[in-house]
């Protein structure tokens, strides 16, 4: 009996420290507003960028690593430097994807369908909550962030083939993203973003791009038709 009485206190510590977790945590509306509302607020944004892709089925890793470069209306830069050169880069109007290894360029036209709307509220657009039903991640492995970090899981209202939903980790001392997944049928795109600065006046010259003498431009809404 006495040895039962100490697994019982641990076994009521553990269920009031989860209920009071549970009492801790915001409505997840209040989490997605002052997400948006962060964002929303942002001029321009910039940090480092580490991303993990893992393909579930065969059980594969690959993890890249470069910077982030945002700013409004609708530019963003991806540069990849590691473990091979590549870009992102959104202008506004135009989505470039270069390949300097394969001597190669992608031109796409730019719109919130290409970006998604997992992308496009770093650009301060779309409403999350309209377009996802979105909770708190209970699933172990879809936790994301440190203990003090919201995560949130997005379903998609309208389902899309791209992806069966997304995980954000919300830091709380400024609601800013610092984790995102993007989880398909068959693999798992884990973005980690660090050392984000916010409004630092970053020049639209950043998010131009000419493609370099030699380069094989091609035009992927063409290749589409």
């Amino acid at each position: 009996m006495r040895k039962m009485l100490p697994l019982a206190a641990l076994s009521l510590c553990a269920i009031a420290s989860t209920r009071a977790a549970a009492a801790a945590a915001p409505p997840v509306a209040d989490v997605v507003n002052k997400m948006q509302a962060f964002y929303n607020g942002t001029k321009d944004l910039k940090g480092k960028f580490k991303q993990v892709y893992t393909d579930t089925l065969y059980g594969s890793k690959r993890t890249s690593y470069g910077y982030l470069y945002v700013k409004k209306p609708g530019m963003m830069r991806w540069n990849y430097v590691s473990p091979e050169r590549k870009a992102f880069i959104a202008n506004g109007k135009t989505l470039w994807v270069w390949e300097p290894r394969s001597k190669q360029a992608f031109k796409n036209p730019l719109n919130t369908a290409t970006l998604g709307t997992g992308l496009t509220f770093l650009l301060g657009s779309g409403n999350l909550l309209k377009e996802f039903r979105i909770s708190y991640a209970s699933d172990k492995k879809d936790v994301l962030g440190g203990p003090d970090h919201y995560t949130l899981k997005l379903l998609p209202i309208k389902p899309t083939g791209q992806y069966l939903y997304l995980l954000l980790a919300v830091r709380p001392s400024d609601h800013a993203v610092t984790e995102s997944v993007i989880v398909q049928r068959n693999a798992r795109n884990h973005f980690l973003f660090t050392n984000l600065e916010t409004n630092t006046k970053l020049r639209p010259w950043r998010f131009q791009f000419k493609p370099p003498a030699g380069t094989r431009v091609i035009n992927a809404a063409k290749m589409r038709k």
